[in-house]
């Protein structure tokens, strides 16, 4: 064991252990893997453990998909990114006709959160909703927005919902087929899926857990609050997410979109009075201002994500030609503390 994997043994060592429900991990530069381990346990209850290539649900690492899904749709020539919604959902309410693409791709729409909005009552059928049943929730909520258009950031689920219906409605695809025939497919990433419903489950995937009080950890049900929608779908594992990312950071963007669309996918999004929102396309450019959590000391794009029972986190630093990713079935997992835990080590010799 050379000291690097050394170190990094030791420093996840502090948080995750084989009684604990584990993670993947991969650190690559140069688009070629330095560090890729599994740890823990993909499933403590029957003592199997974790290895690298594993499945977790990636939750809002989604979003990254959802944008360029929508940008390859605007590279067709089938929409506009700063057009009104209006074209695509005329019975919601007026705020439609304010409201464009690109404010729901970068939390700046104004649209009420439907997992913030949601009762009791709400979060049991949203256990079974399919797309059109949350785009129902979200029209429900009224005009009433939490701020005007473009005003201000506040991160939003319900309108990365709303660009997964876009994406079904100009491609004749559900968003699912769309990511997983147009994006996975070409890019070999044979092992990712973006399930449309909880009837369809990834046979690679591990179970989620949560720890209760008794420090029993508890198996989450699979059920559309954790498989989620264009929010939240995709499961995948490290290897494929590495490949993910030589397409975005590695190429001028073919065979998907045109060169100089990926470009967009990293511009800073600047709210009406030209503040910098740090967030671009389905990625926080640096310290956000709800998401005071990039590394310090290094340049870094990056996401996070997390329903019941998975939480994930990946980042690109440009400046070091590094990429990290950190996939859990451990929602109680300090996250960030163990990824910088880890980046300590990555980067002490850098």
């Amino acid at each position: 064991m050379d000291a690097l994997e050394h170190r990094i043994d030791r420093a996840v060592g502090r948080f995750v252990t084989d009684r604990t429900p584990g993670c993947a991990l991969l650190l690559a530069k140069d688009g070629k893997a330095v560090h890729r381990k599994g740890y823990g346990m993909a499933d403590p209850t029957r003592g199997i453990p974790m290895r690298a290539d594993d499945n977790f649900i990636i939750a809002s690492n989604t979003k990254q998909f959802t944008c360029l899904s929508i940008l390859m749709l605007r590279d067709r020539g089938l929409l506009s990114l700063d057009e009104p919604i209006e074209r695509f959902f005329p019975d919601f309410p007026d705020y439609r006709r304010t409201v464009t693409v690109r404010m729901l791709m970068t939390h700046t729409s104004g649209i009420r959160e439907y997992f913030e909005c949601a009762s009791d009552a709400d979060r049991e059928f949203l256990r079974s909703a399919d797309t059109t049943a949350v785009l129902g929730m979200i029209r429900s909520f009224g005009d009433t927005l939490g701020f005007a258009p473009g005003t201000a950031w506040s991160y939003c689920n319900s309108g990365f919902v709303m660009l997964g219906d876009i994406v079904r409605q100009l491609s004749g695809k559900t968003f699912g087929q769309f990511v997983e025939t147009e994006i996975f497919a070409p890019l070999g990433m044979t092992a990712s899926r973006a399930p449309d419903d909880a009837l369809v489950r990834d046979p690679r995937q591990v179970p989620g857990f949560v720890e209760t009080r008794s420090s029993v950890y508890e198996r989450q049900p699979y059920d559309m609050l954790l498989v989620g929608y264009a929010d939240g779908n995709i499961s995948s594992n490290v290897d494929d997410l590495l490949r993910w990312h030589r397409f975005l950071f590695e190429t001028d963007g073919a065979p998907l979109v045109r060169p100089g669309t990926l470009r967009d996918m990293f511009t800073p999004q600047l709210l009406a009075d030209g503040r910098d929102t740090h967030y671009a396309l389905g990625w926080f450019l640096g310290p956000a201002e709800a998401e005071q959590r990039s590394y310090p000391g290094h340049r870094e794009i990056w996401h996070t994500g997390s329903v019941p029972g998975f939480i994930s986190r990946i980042s690109r630093f440009p400046d070091d030609r590094v990429s990290a990713f950190l996939l859990t079935n451990w929602e109680g997992v300090a996250r960030d503390e163990l990824y910088f835990a880890v980046l300590d080590e990555f980067f002490r010799d850098k």
